[in-house]
C-alpha cells in the first residue's frame, strides 16, 4: 500500500521527508494514483477544457496546423505529454482530417504512464473509426526520434510533486512530513536546509515569507527545450500557473471534485499546484528559444474561437446552441479559466 510505502520513507530518514517525495509516492508509484485510479471526467477527480468543449481542441487543431504548414510542410512528430482520454488529440485530428498533406506527414506520439488511462486512449481512438496503428504509446519522449516537432502538454504540469520552504526568523526552513506512530497520522515539520542549489533558489523568494519550488517540473521542462534546440520544434505548454508568485502556497488535493486534505487518502486522490511560467520562461530563454506567453482567453480569441463557435451553432439545434453557448463562456471567463489558464509557447529563432 502506499500509506506503508510513505511510512517507510519516514522510518529510514531522521527528519521526515520532503512534500517532493510523498507527492512522488502518492502519485506515480506503481500503487498510485496515476497508475491506477483514472482522474478524468465526471467519474474522476478533475475535468479538463477538452472535456468542455470541442471548440478548444478545434482551435488549438488549427493553430497546429498553421504552425506545420509556415514551419514544416513536410513530415513530422506530434507528441501530446499526458493525453488524459485522448479528446486534445482527437479534436485536433477531427478539424484537421481535410488537409491531405499534413496528415501523410502526420507521426503520432501520446506519453502517457498511467494504464487505465492507454486503455482509455486506444478505446477512444477505435470508437471514433481510426487506425491505432498510427498511434504510438511511449513513456518517455527522449525514446522518439529526434526530427521536426510539435509538442502539446496540456494540464501536464501541474502534478510535478513542490517542495514548501517557510522563514522564520529570517531563516529558511523545508516543510516536510512526518508520522505519528500513536496517532497514526502524518503531519508537518520544519527542518532546516542542508543543499546550497536549494538556498540559492530561494534567493529568489527574498521578499515573501514562504516559497513553493518544483524541482522536477523545472528539470522536465528543461529536457523539452534541449530536444527542441536540436530540432525544428514547437512546444505548447497549457496549463493553471502565474508568472509572479502568488505569495502562498498552490499545492492542492482534489477527490471526488472536492478540495481535500493532502495527508489523507495517500494514493488515492489527485495533487496539482500552479505552475511558475516565469521559471520556465527563464529556462527557455537560457536555450536561445522563442518565447510567447499569454492567458487562454487571449490565445483562443487570437485564433478565432468566435468564428468557430458561430460555425457551430449555424448546424446546431436550440439545446446544443445554449451547450455550446454555455462552453464558450466557461473557456473564457476572465474569472475563472479565461485568466487563470495560461499558454506557453516554445520554438526555435
Amino acid at each position: 500500500m502506499v500509506n506503508k510505502k510513505i511510512i517507510n520513507e519516514i522510518s529510514k530518514s531522521n527528519r521526515g521527508i520532503s512534500i517532493e517525495k510523498y507527492i512522488n509516492i502518492c502519485l506515480f508509484d506503481t500503487e498510485g494514483y496515476y497508475n491506477n485510479v483514472n482522474p478524468l471526467g465526471k467519474s474522476g477527480d478533475f475535468i479538463t477544457a477538452p472535456e468542455i468543449s470541442q471548440l478548444f481542441g478545434e482551435i488549438i487543431g488549427l493553430y497546429i496546423y498553421n504552425i506545420w504548414k509556415e514551419k514544416f510542410n513536410n513530415n513530422f512528430n506530434l507528441i501530446e505529454l499526458g493525453p488524459g482520454k485522448g479528446s486534445l488529440l482527437l479534436d485536433i485530428l477531427r478539424i484537421t482530417k481535410g488537409f491531405s498533406k499534413f496528415k501523410e506527414n502526420l507521426n503520432i506520439y501520446l506519453i502517457e504512464i498511467n494504464k487505465t488511462l492507454i486503455n482509455k486512449q486506444k478505446k477512444n481512438i477505435l470508437f471514433n473509426k481510426l487506425d491505432l496503428q498510427k498511434f504510438q504509446w511511449n513513456s518517455n519522449i527522449s525514446n522518439i526520434e529526434k526530427k521536426n516537432s510539435i509538442i502539446i502538454a496540456n494540464e501536464f504540469f501541474d502534478c510535478f510533486p513542490v517542495r514548501h520552504f517557510v522563514k522564520r526568523n529570517n531563516k529558511w526552513k523545508e516543510k516536510v512530513i512526518n508520522y505519528n506512530e500513536d496517532e497514526k497520522k502524518f503531519y508537518y515539520q520544519f527542518e532546516d536546509i542542508d543543499d546550497d542549489k536549494t538556498i540559492i533558489k530561494l534567493s529568489n523568494y527574498s521578499t515573501n515569507d514562504i516559497a513553493e519550488i518544483s524541482n522536477q517540473s523545472e528539470e522536465y521542462f528543461e529536457s523539452i527545450c534541449k530536444f527542441i534546440s536540436k530540432i525544428q520544434g514547437v512546444f505548447i505548454i497549457i496549463d493553471y500557473g502565474y508568472y509572479d508568485f502568488p505569495g502562498h502556497f498552490t499545492l492542492q488535493a482534489i477527490l471526488n471534485h472536492k478540495y481535500s486534505n493532502l495527508l489523507d487518502n495517500p494514493g488515492k486522490q489527485d495533487i496539482s499546484s500552479l505552475v511558475n511560467f516565469k521559471s520556465f520562461i527563464k529556462i527557455a530563454k537560457n536555450y536561445d528559444l522563442s518565447v510567447e506567453y499569454l492567458n487562454q482567453k487571449e490565445f483562443l480569441e487570437n485564433h478565432g474561437i468566435v468564428k468557430r463557435k458561430e460555425s457551430l451553432k449555424k448546424v446546431a439545434n436550440e439545446e446544443t446552441k445554449i451547450e455550446i453557448e454555455n462552453a464558450f463562456s466557461r473557456l473564457l471567463n476572465e474569472k475563472n479559466m479565461g485568466s487563470d489558464f495560461k499558454f506557453l509557447i516554445i520554438s526555435n529563432k
